[in-house]
């Protein structure tokens, strides 16, 4: 079946996710929309402090949850209530997400939880932070089926994670399940979390920034667990990452996100390829294995150059493209009306003014 073919598993339609701080509205997620096919992976692609994590956030149900701590609103007393009186532009998650036929935003925690852990994992950044240290390895693992599924067998659930910790190459599993967190490494904590997030079988996995702080050796190891995961167990992935080499990996398609939009997004090869929008080629010019990928498929020699400037505050996010401080062929319009995020070929949209006007050089 291609990817044509395959039904939407997850649909997210107009997603706004803005946090409250004393510098202003920081708008993380800024009316954000695309789709998951079943089956497919799709590379989210961006700068740090994007708003990458924030759309993870927002599509998990836990951002609502989470927002009052981050921006300093915890310390600062009536600070959300004062964003809240405004009713168009106001801190929390608006739009909709859908998960088959089932609208996410919809549902209360309780129905929420069901789904979330279940049918839907996170593989979660910062691996010091993931990972209990009172609890061992082999307990935090078998927690989804503990969750999930209140009468299964302790021993029962123990062979589930024995099964699990095998399945991402963990060595001497067996051994090593009562341990505690304090005993592994970088890569075998991120395998750890990994089988965690496949235990209970989801038909959707988020992987936030599954590589970052491994060496290369060990990020090419999460790579081809990645990879079986997706392979052999037709699992849908969400794989959310600054490095352009990884997403290049296992992609079928890309979402570029700069300033809480999606730039652009469309077919993996594509976006590699023939990149559409300044900011994307900005990206791929900035990788040398993109560089190099590209050259052998017939493309000219490489010519490596970064984005000048730096990404805005998503606070004081600027008028108009949120990239054109940064862009080379930015006119006038760009520093005054925002682009229509619009399909412009059959699977490949772009938020840019200029669209089919500027080539790469």
């Amino acid at each position: 079946m291609n990817m044509s073919e395959k039904k939407p598993l997850l649909r997210v339609e107009n997603v706004r996710a803005y946090y409250a701080s004393k510098k202003g509205l920081v708008r993380a997620v800024d009316d954000v929309s695309f789709e998951i096919n079943e089956g497919e992976c799709i590379g989210l692609l961006g700068e740090s402090g994007c708003g990458k994590s924030s759309l993870l956030l927002t599509i998990t149900g836990l951002f609502n949850r989470v927002a009052k701590f981050y921006a300093g609103t915890s310390n600062v007393p009536g600070l959300v209530k004062k964003f809240e009186e405004n009713a168009e532009e106001r801190p929390g998650m608006q739009g909709r997400v859908f998960y088959r036929d089932i609208e996410l935003t919809a549902l209360d925690e309780e129905e929420l939880t069901k789904i979330r852990g279940k049918e839907i994992s996170i593989i979660p950044q910062g691996l010091a932070h993931a990972l209990n240290p009172q609890f061992s390895i082999g307990m935090q693992t078998g927690e989804p089926l503990e969750i999930h599924d209140e009468d299964i067998r302790l021993i029962e659930m123990r062979k589930r994670v024995l099964e699990f910790l095998n399945l991402v190459s963990l060595a001497d599993a067996k051994a090593r399940f009562v341990l505690d967190p304090s005993n592994f490494s970088g890569g075998e904590a991120q395998r750890i979390l990994i089988a965690m997030a496949l235990i209970s079988a989801p038909h959707l996995v988020i992987a936030d920034e599954p590589t970052s702080a491994l060496d290369v050796t060990i990020q090419r190891q999460i790579m081809n667990v990645l990879r079986m995961v997706r392979d052999e167990f037709d699992v849908s992935i969400l794989l959310i990452s600054h490095d352009a080499g990884v997403i290049a990996e296992m992609a079928d398609r890309v979402a570029v996100m700069y300033a809480g939009k999606l730039m652009e997004f469309g077919d993996a090869v594509q976006m590699f390829h023939q990149p559409s929008h300044p900011y994307t080629m900005g990206l791929m010019s900035s990788f040398p294995t993109i560089a190099m990928m590209r050259m052998k498929a017939g493309g000219k020699k490489p010519r490596l150059r970064g984005i000048r400037g730096e990404p805005p505050d998503l606070a004081s996010v600027p008028e108009g493209c949120p990239f054109h401080p940064r862009c080379d062929y930015a006119i006038d319009i760009c520093r005054i009306e925002i682009p229509e995020y619009r399909e412009v070929e059959q699977g490949h949209w772009i938020r840019c003014h200029r669209y089919g006007e500027i080539k790469e050089e």
